[in-house]
């Protein structure tokens, strides 16, 4: 598999943003509820237009970001994925959205074993760790029932307080 190949889960099709998607970006990173626990303050169409083209071509660099779409209406549903990849350390964070029409109906609990399969299987790391909001306790509780455990922060940050929370790989 190439990291830039879409592909689906039930519910979902993964795949890397495009231009054409500026809309749902925009939409997804500029409303307050949405960028609520994010470290970065609601972007602009500009910025929107920059998130798009930094995940542009994953294969080879330490970022990478899928749009989740609804397999069967097309809609955007968020996005996920991987930066902060540190190959000496064998560790990864990875970060993601719902939009919060959404919320609370399993789509991250559908998302992550696919993200966390890449992660161990593809990039071959032996930590996966998120950093979240304190406050973010579905955050917490989604990952809390992979596996991921509290710990010391992964990496420093100079964001609002951070809750770290890992997965190391079991084999």
């Amino acid at each position: 598999m190439h990291l830039s190949e879409p592909f689906q889960t039930k519910r979902l099709q993964f795949r890397l943003l495009i231009l054409d998607d500026i809309d749902a970006v925009f939409r997804q990173f500029s409303d307050p509820d949405m960028c609520r626990y994010l470290s970065e303050p609601p972007c602009d169409l500009e910025e929107a237009k920059e998130i798009i083209a930094h995940y542009k071509n994953p294969e080879g660099t330490d970022h990478l970001r899928y749009g989740m779409f609804d397999i069967e209406t097309g809609a955007f549903i968020g996005t996920c994925g991987y930066h902060y990849w540190d190959h000496n350390l064998k560790q990864v964070e990875v970060g993601y959205d719902i939009w919060k029409d959404y919320w609370r109906q399993g789509y991250m609990s559908e998302a992550l074993p696919a993200l966390l399969n890449i992660c161990f299987e593809h990039l071959g790391v032996d930590c996966i760790y998120i950093l979240t909001h304190p406050q973010n306790q579905a955050s917490i509780a989604s990952v809390a029932r992979f596996g991921f455990e509290a710990c010391e922060p992964c990496r420093k940050v100079d964001e609002e307080p951070q809750i770290c929370m890992k997965l190391i790989r079991t084999t």
